[in-house]
């Protein structure tokens, strides 16, 4: 008798699937050691949920060594901001996230703009919603 899953076991299934994928990439490329490679991958997953569903505080490493707090979101009625963002490409953008594997986007509703941050250099998840 076969069991039917239901989507949300689905949905489980391919966030259990990213979170591994991320953390190989992160041992691969970043040379992380296994241990925190996945608590990384699993950092960034919770990050990423929670961007999603309301306001998260968080902070990351820059490239210059500063760490950074950051109060950001992915979800639209959090900010009129983010509502009413209109993304304008400038052509001297030398750095477009979405060519680098590991980097994320969020809003970052202090700057009142898109910032993106690296899985690699994420230290901590502070308050979610």
């Amino acid at each position: 008798m076969s069991k039917s899953i239901t989507e949300q076991e689905v949905t489980q299934r391919m966030m259990d699937r990213w979170t591994l994928e991320l953390a190989n990439w992160l041992m691969s490329e970043k040379d992380l050691e296994r241990r925190e490679a996945f608590l990384k991958a699993h950092l960034v997953r919770r990050l990423l949920d929670g961007l999603g569903q309301g306001v998260v505080v968080f902070q990351y490493r820059k490239e210059n060594g500063e760490i950074r707090q950051a109060r950001g979101t992915l979800c639209p009625g959090v900010s009129e901001d983010f509502d009413h963002y209109e993304y304008k490409r400038d052509d001297s953008d030398a750095f477009s996230c979405a060519d680098e594997r590991g980097v994320y986007v969020y809003f970052d509703l202090d700057r009142r703009a898109f910032r993106s941050f690296a899985a690699w250099r994420l230290v901590e998840v502070i308050t979610e919603n």
